[in-house]
Parts: C-alpha cells; sequence; structure tokens
C-alpha cells in the first residue's frame, strides 16, 4: 500500500475514534486520553506525507501547529460547553474542526485539498449557527456572511486552480487526464502561460479567507458568534488557510512576471488591513469583537510579509512567513479561549469595565499575558522573533517602492499593537470601574489549564518548530537564549498569583 492510500486510512481512522469517543458515557478524563489517538493518527499521516517527499515543510509546520493548539483547544472545549451549558457533544465537533483544517494544510494534491478544506468550511459554518442560536450578544446574520463570502470566494479560488492544472496538463500532454487531480502537487508542472485575466479568480478567494480588507466583513460577526473554542480555530487556525492557499498558487502557477504587482496589491491591502483593524479594536467594548479586528490587523501584517516573500521568494522568507502564521496562531487561540472563560465567569463579553481578571482567573490570566506579550513584541516570546526578523530582512534589502511601503506597515503594525497590548493588559489588574454588581462565577482550575499551556506556546512554539525551520534555526535559539524567559514567566506568576490588588466585591 503506497503513502497516499496509508495516510487517507488514518484519516478515515480518527474520524471513526472522534464518533466513538463522543459517547456519552465516557467521562471527561478517558475522553481527555482518548483525544490523543484521533490526533495522533492524523498527526501520522502528514509524518508519512512529509518523509516521503508528497508535503514540504511549510505545509507540514502550519498541520502540526493546527494539531497541537487543537488538541489544547479540544480539552479547553469540554470544560467549556459544559459552563455555558451547550448540549449535546460539541467538544466532539471542535476536535473534528481541528482535524479536518490539519488534514486541508497537509493535504498533498488538489482533490484532497478541496475535500478537505469545503469540509472544514461546513463544520466551521455549523458552529458559527450554533454560536448564534446560544448567544444572545451575536450577530444572527453572521453565518450567513460567512457562508457566502469566506466559503464561496474561496470555492471559486480552488476550482479555478484546478482548470489552471487541467490547462497545464494539456499544454504538457496534449490530452485531460483528470488523474492529475489526486497527483501529488510537486508532480503537477508549473503553469506558465497564465491570462491576466485568471489572477485575479486565482487570488480572490484566498485574500477572503485571510479577511484583507475589502473582503474583511465577514469576520467579526462571523468569529464572535461563533463559541469560543470555535472562534479561536477559525481566526488562529483557519484564516492562515487562505495564505497556505497563496503559497500553493505561487507554487502551481508561475505568476514571477507579475511579481511586483501582486507584492503591491498584498502591500496596500495588508497595510489598509492593518489600519482599519486597530482602529476599530480601540473603539470596541466587546472583547470577541477586540479580537476578530486583531485579526484582520494581524493578518495584513502577515500579508505584507506575504508580499516580501513573493519579492524575495527564498527559504529564509519562507520561514519568516511560517513564523508570522505561528505568531498570530498562539496569540490568538489563547485569548479567544481566555474570553470564553471571561464570559462563563461575568457573563458578559463586555470588558471595558473588568479589571483585576488575574484575580478572577489566576491560571489563565497568565497564559492570556503571555499572548498579550507576544502582540506587544516582548524578548522572549514569538511576537519578538517575528518583528525582529521582519524589521532585519526588509532593510537587507534596497528600498524600492513597495517594500518601502512595507517597512511603513511593519512600523505600523508594531507601534500600535504595543499600544493597544498594554491598554488591554488593564483587564488583569487594578480595580473594576465601574464595579460589576455581582461576584464573578468561579471558574474551575481544570478549565484555566489549557489556556495557560495554549499561552506558554508564545514562546515555546518557535522552538519546537526549529526542525521545520531549518534557515531560522540560529535566529531562533540566539533570541530564546538572550531573552529572560525564566525571569519572565517568574514576574507573570507574581503579578497573576500574589499581587494584591484586585477585584474589590
Amino acid at each position: 500500500m503506497n503513502t497516499l492510500a496509508t495516510s487517507i486510512l488514518l484519516y478515515l481512522f480518527s474520524l471513526v475514534i472522534l464518533i466513538f469517543i463522543s459517547r456519552p458515557y465516557l467521562n471527561p478524563l478517558p475522553r481527555f486520553l482518548l483525544k490523543l489517538i484521533p490526533y495522533g493518527l492524523t498527526g501520522l499521516a502528514i509524518y508519512l506525507e512529509y518523509s516521503s517527499g508528497l508535503i514540504d515543510d511549510f505545509p507540514t509546520l502550519l498541520a502540526y501547529t493546527t494539531l497541537v493548539l487543537g488538541y489544547i483547544t479540544g480539552i479547553y472545549s469540554t470544560y467549556y460547553f459544559k459552563l455555558e451549558e451547550y448540549h449535546g457533544r460539541f467538544d466532539t465537533v471542535i476536535d473534528l474542526f481541528v482535524i479536518l483544517v490539519a488534514a486541508t494544510y497537509g493535504s498533498p494534491n488538489l482533490i484532497s485539498l478541496a475535500v478537505m478544506w469545503s469540509a472544514a468550511e461546513i463544520i466551521g459554518w455549523y458552529l458559527i449557527v450554533e454560536g448564534e442560536a446560544h448567544s444572545i450578544e451575536g450577530s444572527l446574520r453572521s453565518s450567513r456572511g460567512y457562508l457566502l463570502t469566506s466559503t464561496l470566494t474561496f470555492e471559486i479560488s480552488v476550482f479555478t486552480v484546478i482548470l489552471v492544472s487541467i490547462l497545464s496538463v494539456m499544454a504538457t500532454m496534449a490530452s485531460v487526464d483528470i488523474g492529475f487531480l489526486i497527483k501529488p502537487f510537486k508532480t503537477i508542472p508549473s503553469y506558465s502561460e497564465a491570462s491576466i485575466y485568471f489572477i485575479p479568480l486565482l487570488i480572490v478567494g484566498f485574500i477572503a479567507k485571510t479577511a484583507n480588507i475589502p473582503l474583511h466583513f465577514w469576520l467579526p460577526g462571523a468569529h464572535s458568534a461563533a463559541p469560543s473554542p470555535a472562534s479561536a480555530i477559525l481566526s488562529g487556525l483557519m484564516t492562515p488557510l487562505g495564505f497556505y492557499g497563496l503559497y500553493r498558487v505561487l507554487k502551481l502557477v508561475d505568476l514571477s512576471s507579475y511579481s511586483m504587482e501582486l507584492a503591491m496589491v498584498l502591500a496596500i491591502l495588508g497595510f489598509m488591513s492593518i489600519i482599519y483593524g486597530w482602529i476599530q479594536v480601540s473603539a470596541q467594548r466587546d472583547g470577541k469583537k477586540i479580537l476578530a479586528y486583531a485579526t484582520i490587523a494581524t493578518n495584513g501584517y502577515i500579508s505584507m510579509v506575504f508580499a516580501l516573500y513573493i519579492l524575495n521568494p527564498s527559504n529564509g522568507m519562507e520561514n519568516l512567513l511560517g513564523l508570522s502564521i505561528l505568531m498570530h496562531a498562539a496569540y490568538k487561540v489563547t485569548l479567544f479561549s481566555e474570553i470564553g472563560l471571561v464570559e462563563a465567569s461575568y457573563r458578559t463579553r463586555y470588558i471595558h469595565g473588568i479589571r483585576g481578571l488575574s484575580k478572577t482567573l489566576p491560571l489563565s490570566s497568565i497564559g492570556g499575558l503571555l499572548a498579550v506579550l507576544t502582540l506587544m513584541g516582548a524578548p522572549g516570546t514569538i511576537g519578538f522573533t517575528v518583528k525582529a526578523l521582519s524589521v532585519y530582512y526588509i532593510i537587507s534589502h534596497a528600498l524600492d517602492p513597495a517594500r518601502l511601503l512595507i517597512l511603513a506597515g511593519f512600523i505600523t503594525y508594531i507601534a500600535i499593537s504595543a499600544y493597544l497590548a498594554v491598554k488591554y493588559m488593564t483587564i488583569y489588574f487594578s480595580t473594576p470601574h465601574p464595579p460589576f454588581p455581582e461576584k464573578p462565577r468561579e471558574i474551575p482550575r481544570a478549565a484555566q489549564i489549557p489556556v495557560l499551556v495554549l499561552g506558554l506556546s508564545n514562546v515555546y512554539l518557535p522552538i519546537v518548530s526549529i526542525p521545520l525551520l531549518k534557515e531560522s534555526a540560529d535566529v531562533i535559539l540566539l533570541f530564546s537564549m538572550i531573552s529572560p524567559l525564566m525571569l519572565l514567566a517568574t514576574v507573570l506568576m507574581y503579578l497573576t498569583v500574589t499581587r494584591e490588588r484586585g477585584v474589590k466585591h
């Protein structure tokens, strides 16, 4: 049996086991352990594809990041859905969602990419619908916006990729062999005669998935309406599929003659998204909306990194693109998970009056603070590594108009994100104003631990990813060695657990 068939069987086995562990007679502890089986089988399938050369470092990095952060989010969702009194086994749906997203990144061919991605879109839409039905604060139009914009535009682009690939096969073989749909990406010849009219169709769906302006409007409502574990996956792990789609387009279609134009388009859209996203963040009170608009801003930043990658398609730049996505995944999954506990404790998503959160949620606050420090770009976090490397790569080349725009975008993102991160950090300390009339609901420590672990990924994720980031290994190790990680962890523990100031009730 070949590697591709084996990996497909492993994916199917993982889905069957997910159905089994959804049985209600299994209590949380065995389910916590049993979740390792489908995740492990999916990880094994991805490893077989990687070791046999079916997929390269970049999708493997994104697939394993999705599995690791998704597994922790799946554990968190077991407690979250009980706290929020959802009916049924929604945590199993979360696990299914994670595995489908990971399998999309790990897809070795066009047909599996289209099938897995489409299935993940359907599960994401279902979770948004359930969140709308359960929440009294979410928009009732969010699921329609997600379905019509995010999902539909993706289908347009992925089928345009298939069409262009068909043309490529016809050009090289003088016939249509539909079997190319199951052949590995690396065996499909790069199409070098793509019409300029194809290019908008090739990229529009993937740009919509990243929620760059002007195709951003579906994201804030959809990500804030979904249950928090789903929001974490949708925002932190699924929107990067848009960048992966663009990456696949560049590998399948030779667009080198349009590289400057494409880079300028992505840089302009990214810069606009950064400005718009951070303006909206500063105007919001809803914690989920704050994080949703932060997704638009950070994806704008990643778009500018992608533009730089188009201008300089080196292994080092590919690593920086991967690290940028890891940064977004680490801090966004952590904060969306934490805001779910805040909502469960305070019975509201409006966080403008919340202070002293470190007293209410002492363990999860450590994870939340690490995520905020990543957004701030503090040394010792992945945010510092990414932002330092971004500036280094841009100034190490001659500054043409495109690179000047990208540099301006980097500086804008770094400065505003640091300012807003400091502002967001106030929810953890001080006395609330106005004070909440009722005492916050006590959240079990077991529900807070997954958020703490997710927060630690903001420090350690680059280090464990070194085998797939070979070109950046020395820099990652250097930043890790010079950063006062132990001091940072000690200060965070002191501030969040032993600080005397807190909520007064």
